[in-house]
Order: C-alpha cells, then structure tokens, then sequence
C-alpha cells in the first residue's frame, strides 16, 4: 500500500487503467470539439441548454466507456457490472478532480456511470420488464437520465413535494413540476419520486413512489434551463409533469416507498461529492504550492512568508482529515454496516472545509487566483455549490444531531 494516498496497488492499477483510457480515448472526443467545447457561447445553445455536438461527445464517451468496462464497473453485477465497492466508487472519483481539476469543461468525468443518471443500484428494484427494455441501452451508455426529487417548493425538505401520480386503470397519472434536475435538458429518461398515498405522505411515513418516465412521454417538458454563477447555459432543468401517463411497469421499486430508493442513491452521491472536494483540494493545493515556491514578494518567495505557510499547513490538515473520514466511511460501507451519520459527517466536514481550502489558494495567487487562465474560480464555484447540492450543510448537521442524540451512534463511532 502506498503509505502517501493510502491506495493500495491493485486500486492504483485501475486508476491508472482509467487514465490511460481517458488520454488515449476521451481526450481526441473532446479535442475534436475545439473552441466549441471551451467557449460558452458556442457550448450552449441561445436557451442555454447544451449544444447538441457537445451531448454527442458525452455519449461518445459513456459508450467507449462501457465498451472498455469501466462506465459500468461500480453497477451490480446482475446486469454485468462489476460491483468493485465503495471505496474504489471514491478513490476514482478523487482522482479524476485531482488529476483534472474542475469538471465544468471536461470529458472525463463522464467515463463513470452516477446514480443520478446511468445504470446504477437503483436500477435492481425496477420490474423484469422494464429492465429488459431500458438497462441494454443504459449499460451500453446509449442512454442518459435524470433524477427528479427536488421541486420549486421542496429541495431540501422533500417532504413539501407536490407533484403526484394518480393510478388510472394499468396505468399511473403523474402531475406536478421539478427543479433543480441535473441532466434533464438532455436527459433521455427522468426516474420521478411522486405522491402516490396523501396519507402516509402527510405523516411522513411513506406514500412517495419512484417512476421510469422517458422525455419523449406526451405531457412532459423541459420548461427552462437552469444558469448558475453568471453562466451562459447550465445542466439543471425545471421540468413540468401535465397528466404524463406511464404504465404501472414503470414504477422502480415498492409502491410508497420510493424515499427509501432515493436515499440508496444519495450515499453514492455524498461519497462522490466528497471524492470531488477532496480531489479538487488536492488539485488546488499542489498548484498552489507550485506557484509559492516561484512567485516572489519583498525580496522572498511567498513560500517563505510565515502567513502563507500557516495557509498551506491549515489547507494541508483539512485535506488529510477528510480524506481519513472518507476511506474509514467507505470501508465501513464495503463491509455492509450502516453509514447514515459517517456520511452525513463527511458531506458536512469536506464540503464546509473544501471553501476553505479554494479560498486560500485564491488568496496566496493574488490577482492570478481570479483569471481564467488558473482555473481555480472555476473550483471555487464547485466549492460553494457542494456546500448546497445532495443535502445542504443545516440539513447534514441537522441528521448528524438527530442521529447522536437519539443513541444510534455514540461520540466514539466504534
């Protein structure tokens, strides 16, 4: 085992398998693209939805992907993935944010399959028939979903969801909107949670269902795409649900239990995500080290200033204890145990702490840390958004308190 990452050498083998099948495949796809890619005036269309060269591209690379056996190589193996586990799900999510930086302009990050929007565990509760029809073209990486939970009125609270779907004969009527649904302007499918029981709803026990809905369904529409930080165009969608018909084959998982469904796809989230602050951290802080060791004020490298080198050492600590965090959460999960409050710990301490880490290295580049050139605005904006997305920090500290005071867990998590 490499005592410096903590990875052990058949994992860094496959990470290494990766990178070499991102620079020798996905990187000619995204050179191809030339300016188109890295121009946003060119990258999105005038509704700010993605240019469809550049969906192409992505599918492009989920399908060499899936033909190279790495898309669907964290998928159960009851439909040929390799299920290779938790913590390898985290260490190759780290390394492609530490190797390439900020994935808003880059190809790499769709070589993995994510719960949100390819094949991933969800997809074991969805009926024999459906799986049929829809996991081929899925694992092939032919298709891309979406995950519909939030809504206008309920984002971290899903319990204020008002979207709901009424059973008509064999089939269910769904009616009702989305917001903040990542992928929808090019998704191909939306999996929507859903009011199916307004009494178990309102008690809180239950009464929300999840269903396959494809875009092409009638009644449904991409009402706008969602721009974040100035952007000319963005991935999130507001969607809207009008009588949209589906049949009862469609429904993933039990009736009235699609809460449950949905939070087995958030602890791959949250693990992910803490791959991205990490990896990203790393990414920021060996940039910046680089640049302190050349660039000189009064006389001195700034790596030789007492205040930059306190800045280096705190960003350093961070980084050492969430990674900790994060492999003994992972481990923990691979052995079967239950995570709830290790990951809700995790989510909180990496995405709080990652802000930190950005903003200092902004701060010890000077005017450098704000061009396009160095890219870390752009992780910087990463930075302020894991601090909201897959259950913002209030909602993290908020499980973390119920869990600790209710005796689930003790303060020494043994």
């Amino acid at each position: 085992m490499d005592r410096v990452t903590n990875i052990k050498p058949d994992e860094q083998s496959l990470i290494d398998s990766v990178h070499k099948f991102i620079e020798a495949e996905v990187a000619p796809i995204q050179a191809a693209l030339g300016d188109r890619f890295w121009d946003e005036r060119q990258h999105y269309t005038p509704s700010g939805k993605e240019a469809p060269e550049i969906t192409a591209a992505r599918r492009q690379v989920r399908e060499a992907s899936a033909r190279a056996g790495f898309y669907t190589m964290f998928c159960p193996k009851d439909y040929g993935g390799a299920e290779l586990g938790v913590r390898l799900w985290f260490l190759c999510w780290e390394s492609l944010f530490h190797r390439y930086g900020p994935p808003s302009k880059q190809l790499a990050f769709f070589v993995f399959s994510h719960f949100t929007s390819g094949p991933h565990e969800v997809w074991k509760y969805a009926k024999p028939e459906l799986q049929a029809e829809v996991l081929p073209e899925l694992t092939a990486g032919r298709l891309q979903g979406c995950f519909g939970m939030s809504e206008p009125d309920a984002g971290s609270d899903a319990w204020m969801m008002r979207t709901t779907a009424v059973r008509d004969g064999d089939d269910w009527v769904i009616n009702g909107m989305k917001q903040w649904t990542s992928w929808s302007p090019t998704a191909d499918f939306v999996m929507v949670y859903a009011i199916t029981d307004k009494a178990l709803f309102a008690a809180r026990r239950g009464g929300i269902s999840c269903f396959y809905v494809p875009t092409d369904t009638p009644g449904f529409k991409v009402e706008s795409v969602i721009k974040i930080f100035g952007r000319l165009g963005g991935s999130e969608g507001i969607l809207s649900f009008t009588d949209v018909r589906v049949p009862d084959k469609h429904m993933v998982g039990e009736l009235n239990r699609g809460f449950d469904l949905a939070m087995l796809g958030v602890r791959h989230g949250r693990l992910a995500n803490a791959g991205r602050t990490l990896g990203l951290g790393r990414w920021a802080l060996e940039k910046t080290i680089d640049y302190a060791k050349v660039r000189k004020t009064f006389g001195s490298t700034l790596a030789e200033h007492q205040t930059i080198r306190n800045y280096i050492a705190e960003a350093t600590a961070i980084l050492y204890a969430g990674r900790a965090m994060a492999l003994d959460c992972a481990d923990k999960a691979d052995q079967g145990r239950d995570v709830r409050t290790e990951v809700s710990i995790l989510k909180y301490f990496t995405t709080e702490n990652l802000f930190t880490v950005l903003d200092k290295c902004i701060q010890i580049h000077g005017g450098m840390g704000l061009v396009n050139e160095t890219r870390l605005y752009d992780a910087w904006h990463q930075a302020r958004m894991t601090r909201i997305v897959e259950g913002a920090s209030e909602i993290q500290l908020r499980q973390i308190a119920q869990h600790v005071l209710s005796g689930r867990v003790d303060l020494t998590f043994a």
